[in-house]
């Protein structure tokens, strides 16, 4: 795995009846599927620290589901990361299909998901917190969708009305942050009323092509619409990371893993 680089974005979150006292920033980690950036992921860690985020966000898929999941350098991170931040995480597709598939993975998702959150990991199972910095409020969303949603070969339709089903109406009073593995379903997201989405999953469409983007995501679409970089729908932003590993096919052309960091002004 080649190493990583680190993506900055802007995020404008001040409204007529809201406003961010001083700006703040939060690392975005996405697609991690186990690699390690240098001994218990020290390059990776190191990193983290120079940005001095207040926040950590995670959209899934640390780990890979395969046929003996591994579980250790996963919690080992996020045994680093709640020394000093407020870690937020939202699973993505292979802790989904860990914890739809008991007779194969049997209790391992539940002992994960225990012992993450035993170090102080928020870990939001289609639920979401509430939390004030800098004198604004934040609410912070975790969208897990079932595994219907990343069938290869075939679209599954999610609206609006369904997202509210799993985890209700976004918050009025607050920015709304929601950690969306998928981010092919971006345009609901933002009528559902995300101010900022962000997304992993497609880890960059793996090959890219100067002007054309991502040549194919995991389920196998050719040049999928959302596959890396900052999108906006009507103002709502979406940020969908090219991911820091991969898995089964071990391949990156002209797509860097990456760290994303996002600035809050």
């Amino acid at each position: 795995m080649s190493d990583f680089k680190v993506t900055r974005y802007r995020m404008r979150t001040g409204t007529e009846t809201r406003s961010l006292e001083q700006p703040f920033s939060a690392v975005f980690l996405s697609d991690l599927h186990n690699v390690s950036y240098g001994e218990n992921n020290s390059r990776l860690l190191q990193e983290i620290r120079n940005e001095n985020p207040e926040l950590v966000l995670i959209a899934g898929d640390m780990l890979t589901a395969g046929s003996e999941p591994q579980t250790d350098a996963a919690v080992a991170l996020m045994n680093e990361l709640t020394k000093r931040y407020q870690v937020y995480y939202a699973n993505g597709n292979h802790e989904r299909r860990m914890k739809e598939n008991t007779e194969k993975y049997g209790d391992r998702y539940e002992r994960y998901s225990n012992a993450i959150k035993s170090l102080g990991v928020h870990l939001l199972e289609n639920g979401s917190e509430r939390v004030e910095i800098n004198r604004m409020a934040f609410r912070i969303w975790g969208l897990e969708l079932d595994n219907t949603f990343f069938r290869r070969g075939k679209s599954t339709a999610l609206l609006p009305p369904q997202m509210e089903e799993m985890i209700g109406k976004p918050d009025e009073q607050c920015y709304n942050i929601l950690l969306a593995h998928h981010p092919a379903y971006f345009d609901t997201y933002a009528s559902w009323g995300a101010d900022l989405t962000l997304s992993g999953h497609l880890h960059g469409g793996m090959i890219r092509l100067p002007f054309l983007g991502g040549v194919i995501s995991p389920q196998l679409r050719l040049f999928p619409k959302y596959d890396r970089g900052l999108y906006d729908l009507n103002g709502k932003k979406l940020v969908v990371s090219g991911g820091l590993g991969d898995h089964t096919i071990h391949l990156r052309i002209n797509n860097p893993p990456e760290l994303i960091v996002i600035d809050f002004v």
